[in-house]
């Protein structure tokens, strides 16, 4: 096993002094040359994550995660065709009834076309879209709960998450300012009227605390397997700091929680989009590159934590005249993502923003969460309207959460049905073209927090 600890502490570190290359001492798997231009095309009931070595990833799907009947394994049909030995692939297999999570099986060699009524992957030479990864979600609260374990149980939770022995994450979202899943309401400019932003904290002294030092821990873990790799951060924005909002609906105090419609202050645009663009220069100061950006967390949704409602003519106004050209002048490597929320409303929101043509050649992709159901009619309508683009599809949240779980199941044995759940969305997500697929905490304790809404 190659297990990389980290020795060190994550929090006397900055993310600078870490190492890019670490010596790979395990054996290779070296399959014959893949095939060309091979790529996912469709997936049944198998999900299929295309890598130089061809690895397939298999878990059942029964449907959607409210679906009574479950398969079993015993269902695969199997079929015994001349195998073609040029095009060996990894099968690792989760299947229930079986014993297998995540279960290293035997190397298997593809076969031709032949009739089948059992789960269908299917491969071809037409290229699909590239899978950015996969990952998790980097909150305040997942990063207090991990300062609190012992220096063993974190080296055993960043190499369960991020190491090649574990899942491989890659992707990683984090939010600018705090969000509900923060210990408390934050930001990095909170002096009224500060336009300027000459006071902004660009030390991060708040998230330099518990934050950061979990996303170095987990930087530190992928580039030292030494694979190349590394950590893309997607940031959100829940709410901009009170003073920049319009807090007409609000008698009391100005607060971050909740949201007026429209949501910021008049003038206040530009403002905002310097604020932001600020944080991610301090971030990438700090040692952590900003992959991509989302423009608004959940902008339709008056939340009771921190929110800013915006309507797709208002998010495409505010890409279009604030957002859009100063991140293009000041940090034109991140990309900017639109919607980030429901699948529901997805194709008719992001299609709204897409038709000011203004704001659209600052866009690169469109990001949505799992809430609301499946929403593959969105999603088909979506990509068949993008098709002729190269806007990339994102499912940036999904969450599993506890009124899901069936009766009777206790925290230390887990249910089979979060991993169904999961696998059914992301594999309906990857046959919708989606790039990649985050999901929520990356860890919590055990009551689903700590959370400074108890929205848990």
């Amino acid at each position: 096993r190659f297990l990389p600890t980290l020795a060190m502490d994550p929090y006397t570190l900055e993310s600078q002094e870490l190492p890019l290359v670490v010596e790979d001492t395990r054996e290779a798997f070296e399959p014959a040359t893949p095939p060309q231009n091979a790529s996912l095309k469709k997936i049944g009931l198998a999900a299929v994550l295309a890598t130089a070595c061809a690895a397939v990833f298999v878990m059942l799907d029964a449907g959607a995660p409210e679906a009574s009947g479950r398969s079993s394994a015993s269902e695969f049909q199997t079929v015994q065709l001349q195998e073609d030995f040029q095009h060996p692939f990894s099968i690792w297999q989760s299947a229930e009834h079986t014993g297998d999570k995540l279960s290293r099986k035997p190397v298997g060699y593809f076969k031709a076309d032949f009739s089948f009524s059992g789960p269908e992957v299917v491969i071809s030479n037409v290229q699909g879209q590239v899978i950015e990864g996969f990952g998790g979600a980097f909150t305040e609260s997942s990063a207090a709960v991990y300062k609190k374990l012992s220096n063993d149980q974190r080296d055993q939770f960043i190499e369960d998450y991020f190491s090649l022995n574990g899942l491989g994450y890659t992707l990683g979202r984090t939010h600018i300012n705090s969000c509900d899943f923060s210990m408390s309401s934050y930001s990095f400019d909170d002096h009224d009227g500060d336009v300027g932003l000459t006071m902004f904290d660009t030390s991060l002294e708040h998230d330099k605390e518990e934050l950061l030092p979990l996303i170095w821990a987990a930087q530190y873990m992928i580039r030292a397997q030494g694979s190349g790799r590394e950590l893309k951060i997607l940031a959100s924005p829940w709410s901009p700091p009170a003073w920049m909002k319009d807090q007409s609906w609000n008698p009391g105090a100005p607060v971050m929680d909740h949201s007026g419609q429209p949501c910021l202050k008049q003038g206040m645009g530009q403002v905002w989009a310097n604020y932001i663009a600020k944080w991610i220069q301090s971030y990438q100061a700090h040692g952590v590159p900003i992959w991509a950006m989302t423009v608004q967390n959940e902008p339709l949704n008056n939340a009771s934590w921190e929110a800013c409602l915006m309507s797709s003519k208002e998010e495409a106004d505010f890409v279009a005249n604030h957002l859009g050209p100063v991140i293009r002048e000041l940090v034109p490597d991140v990309q900017i993502f639109i919607y980030d929320h429901n699948k529901d409303q997805v194709a008719t929101y992001a299609l709204d923003v897409l038709a000011n043509s203004v704001a659209g050649q600052y866009v690169a992709g469109v990001a949505y969460h799992w809430y609301s159901g499946d929403g593959w009619d969105q999603l088909d309508r979506l990509q068949a309207e993008l098709k002729q683009t190269d806007l990339k599809l994102l499912a940036s949240e999904a969450t599993w959460e506890a009124y899901r779980w069936r009766k009777g199941t206790v925290l230390s044995q887990g249910d089979w049905e979060f991993g169904q759940g999961y696998a059914h969305d992301i594999i309906g997500d990857l046959n919708r073209g989606a790039v990649g697929w985050l999901d929520w905490n990356l860890i919590l304790d055990e009551k689903g927090g700590p959370n400074h809404v108890n929205n848990v």
